[in-house]
């Protein structure tokens, strides 16, 4: 089993809106509500490759409800910590008819007290007895601990239970030093981290290379549409080009992504081809709007397309 934390969850709500402007009343389309949050696109991904997940996080309020219930008639199990705070709520309007323009509006989320914070870590505490992976993905709501992912580092430690990282903040500096099995980040989100930019795939494999000098034992960088590089934790090298496809929308390409990363090393593959089958996970992704929804047939469609890319000169 995976254990997937999502520690700000969302309500997302993706309207499609032909012709949008500011200023005006509009008639929504199609209206796609989904149990939201970089975590629950990794556990979606995970569930359409046949992976068994746990989603864990915070929830409240009406919304909250609303999203248990649509995670569950998704076929997603979870295993969410009731806080008092209403659940936020994600907006995302796409305009066909502007080439599927994005405009997303995302609310920060109400604070948790420590309490919450804390009862959320002991429902991974007792989750990581059954749990192959653990992923902390997304960023952290407000009013949590200054440490608050370093105690699921530390937690996780003590299970002997390798830690996949997709999050960003003043707290992932120092999540280094507790050794993360992989840390999956864009361009840059790594520049960031690194305190330069990476303008090319070289460049983010030498990225690659200095965090795992920081302590990281494997690396995926995405690179948008141009592919992933990465360095296994036996220092090889390598990319992979992303397919090119009609995309709808890329919202949430970078959690299928580790989803797919994920569910390949769960069947037993090494990273190599793990990140090649999260290429076509994401690309798939790219095919349907709303995050974090794709399917089985297109990622194995997919797969193919995505071919090795040259890291020569």
């Amino acid at each position: 089993m995976i254990v997937t934390v999502v520690p700000n969850p969302a309500l997302d709500k993706t309207i499609v809106l032909p012709h949008f402007s500011l200023g005006r009343i509009h008639r929504a389309g199609e209206v796609i509500i989904q149990a939201g949050g970089k975590g629950f696109n990794v556990a979606r991904a995970l569930h359409t490759l046949g992976a068994q997940g746990l989603v864990i996080g915070p929830v409240g309020g009406y919304a909250g409800k609303h999203l248990l219930a649509l995670a569950r008639e998704e076929g997603l199990q979870v295993d969410m910590e009731e806080v008092a705070a209403e659940l936020r709520t994600c907006l995302t309007v796409v305009d066909p008819a502007a080439d599927y323009c994005l405009t997303e509006i995302y609310e920060q989320g109400a604070p948790l007290t420590r309490a919450e914070w804390d009862a959320v870590v002991r429902r991974v505490t007792s989750a990581l007895t059954q749990a192959a992976f653990l992923v902390i993905s997304g960023s952290f709501p407000p009013g949590v601990p200054e440490d608050a992912l370093l105690m699921l580092l530390r937690q996780a430690r003590a299970a002997s239970v390798p830690v996949f990282l997709d999050t960003h903040g003043a707290q992932l500096p120092a999540a280094l030093a507790y050794h993360p099995a992989l840390l999956k980040v864009n361009q840059f989100e790594a520049g960031e981290l690194l305190g330069y930019p990476l303008a090319d795939s070289l460049q983010a494999l030498e990225g690659a290379a200095e965090l795992q000098r920081r302590g990281v034992r494997e690396v995926v960088i995405s690179l948008g549409k141009a592919g992933v590089v990465g360095c296994t934790a036996e220092g090889q090298r390598f990319g992979w080009t992303a397919p090119a496809v009609p995309a709808l929308s890329s919202t949430g390409s970078g959690d299928c992504l580790l989803g797919g990363i994920a569910a390949g090393l769960m069947r037993g593959q090494g990273l190599i081809q793990s990140a090649r089958l999260g290429v076509a996970a994401g690309a798939a992704n790219t095919l349907q709007i709303g995050a974090g929804r794709l399917y089985l047939s297109d990622i194995e469609r997919l797969l193919p397309v995505v071919k090795a890319i040259s890291l020569g000169g």
